[in-house]
């Protein structure tokens, strides 16, 4: 007990010479220090040099006050050195000393106020730590942080951060600015929220993708949605951020506005599609002219010619028989001739534009009023006549040419009807994409397409020669749907009926 005793008593004084304090500073990795009461150093532990660079005995007499930094002297003072004297204990700051290799190194150091046992004098005493490489990483990292906060808020393309379940837990002004919002507005929404679902679906693929490892970026083209409700295009681009385990602890979105450049796309693209039309109707009107020109050539050219050979044979004749004859020839060709014209001028009608008033008609009602048209012929051929319109119950289109269209269809299935079965003709709508269809069936003698598939449709073409025929319905059908955009196909075999498909285009908005 008296050995414990005396080994106190040479620690609380804290003199050079004391064996067990010189061993327990040796081996310390701090640096142990006494001071009188104004900070001169009293003793200072054998490890010094390895700390700040001095040998204790360079120290000794000397005042710490000369090796802080000047931005911190006032500090020690007023926080830690004051307050000692004053009585409070363990006391800790953290302060630059100038280490002897002349550059400035962080310590932090535990202080506390001693009492000697016998004459009551006061110590300071003090055990530092270098804590450099610490406050550098620190520093650094703070410095990395400011970095990228500045970088993300001061971005000109918007920046989001979302977390793994898809909230956003940070975004730039760039991104909030281009949705309308403030930035305040935007953090805690999740980011479906302000996302069209136009492309959502495949944003989830993609995201779900990144989620299990797959892929550590995407880019996608998709729509958001404004504040006030309207889309906006951006061209979107994402990165992970992963933890030491590999999974997913950020997502990083950038964000740039193709808004105009897509609205510009739009644009092109329904200039191309107008003049697209545009260039088909050219090539149809041209088709028709070639149509004209066979009617002049086969059509008119001959009963002319006849007529100027009657008109000799009658100037020659001087028999009043033969004369009444040439007359009831000239009547035939005369008519012909008529019939040609007529033709003629039915389809100049429908080249011309202002006979065109799209809107939107009723199907049903367009096809109630063709029935009642040809009421009596259907019951005199005892047709049965199916039709549902409820799929798609619309057309915009013009009213007269549904219902043109109608007669021509109804007029040939009865004219064309198997003589040998039930006459049946079924008509219905419905959607396909955008376009409204109609078709058009029956069970008539049908048309041999092998055979007269690229002339179903021109003008003056006739295909059963039992059966009298002008050659001019499906040619008006055929032209009339084209001069929208739409278009007509036809499926058929012979003694199988046929069936007529009418796409009819959806609605322009520059209509």
């Amino acid at each position: 007990m008296d050995n414990r005793k005396e080994s106190e008593k040479n620690l609380f004084v804290g003199l050079p010479d004391s064996e067990i304090l010189h061993l327990l500073t040796t081996i310390s990795r701090e640096l142990v220090c006494l001071h009188e009461p104004d900070g001169t150093y009293i003793y200072v532990s054998p490890n010094s040099e390895k700390i700040i660079g001095y040998k204790s005995e360079e120290l000794i007499g000397k005042n710490p006050y000369d090796y802080f930094h000047p931005d911190e002297k006032r500090l020690i003072q007023e926080r830690s050195h004051q307050p000692l004297l004053r009585g409070e204990e363990n006391i800790h700051s953290t302060f630059r000393f100038l280490h002897k290799d002349g550059r400035y190194i962080w310590l932090q150091s535990d202080n506390r106020l001693t009492i000697h046992p016998t004459t009551g004098k006061k110590y300071l005493h003090t055990s530092s730590r270098d804590i450099s490489e610490k406050m550098d990483t620190e520093a650094n990292l703070a410095l990395a942080e400011r970095r990228f906060k500045t970088l993300f808020h001061d971005s000109p393309i918007g920046l989001v951060l979302t977390g793994g379940h898809g909230y956003i837990d940070e975004t730039n002004e760039a991104f909030a600015k281009f949705l309308g919002y403030q930035s305040y507005e935007v953090v805690g929404k999740h980011f479906t929220e302000i996302s069209s679902v136009d492309e959502l679906e495949e944003n989830l693929k993609f995201r779900d993708e990144v989620q299990k490892g797959i892929i550590d970026n995407y880019s996608i083209e998709k729509q958001y949605i404004h504040k006030t409700g309207k889309k906006v295009w951006a061209y979107l681009t994402v990165t992970v951020l992963r933890d030491d385990l590999g999974h997913p602890i950020h997502y990083l979105a950038q964000i740039i506005d193709i808004n105009e450049r897509k609205k510009n796309e739009t644009l092109l693209r329904e200039k191309n599609d107008r003049l697209r039309a545009a260039t088909n109707s050219y090539l149809t009107q041209n088709k028709q002219l070639q149509a004209y020109n066979q009617i002049i050539s086969h059509h008119l050219r001959a009963p002319v010619s006849n007529l100027r050979s009657l008109l000799d044979l009658m100037k020659e004749s001087d028999q009043l028989k033969e004369v009444k004859e040439i007359e009831s020839h000239l009547e035939n060709v005369a008519e012909n001739l008529e019939t040609v014209l007529s033709e003629l001028i039915t389809t100049l009608k429908i080249q011309n534009s202002d006979q065109f008033q799209p809107e939107p008609v009723n199907i049903e009602q367009s096809f109630d009023k063709v029935l009642r048209l040809l009421n009596g012929e259907i019951k005199s051929k005892q047709a049965e006549i199916q039709y549902n319109f409820s799929s798609a119950n619309t057309v915009y289109f013009s009213k007269d040419f549904l219902e043109t269209i109608f007669l021509h269809l109804l007029s040939n299935s009865l004219r064309y009807a198997d003589t040998d079965r039930k006459l049946r003709i079924s008509v219905e709508s419905f959607p396909i994409g955008a376009q409204t269809t109609i078709s058009f069936s029956d069970n008539g003698i049908g048309i041999d397409l092998e055979r007269y598939g690229d002339q179903i449709f021109q003008l003056r073409k006739t295909f059963h020669r039992h059966i009298s025929g002008k050659g001019l319905g499906l040619f008006l059908i055929k032209y009339k749907m084209e001069s929208i955009g739409g278009k007509i196909e036809v499926r058929s075999k012979p003694g199988e009926g046929a069936t007529f498909l009418m796409y009819f285009p959806e609605r322009s908005d520059s209509e």
